[in-house]
């Protein structure tokens, strides 16, 4: 019985970690929504140096 329990919540465990990935656009598809893909998952070290005026 315990067995059978920890079978299923790992099932929907993975089940739920597999459908919240999300795949990249075809970039040659839609070229913007590529983009955008692209902007939202820059690391916040390159945001924070694009948003800093260097002198």
């Amino acid at each position: 019985m315990k067995k059978s329990r920890l079978l299923f919540l790992f099932a929907a465990c993975a089940s739920l970690f597999l459908s919240s990935c999300e795949q990249a656009p075809d970039p040659e598809k839609d070229p913007s929504a590529d983009a955008a893909y692209k902007r939202n998952h820059r690391s916040e070290l390159y945001r924070e140096a694009q948003r800093s005026n260097p002198q």
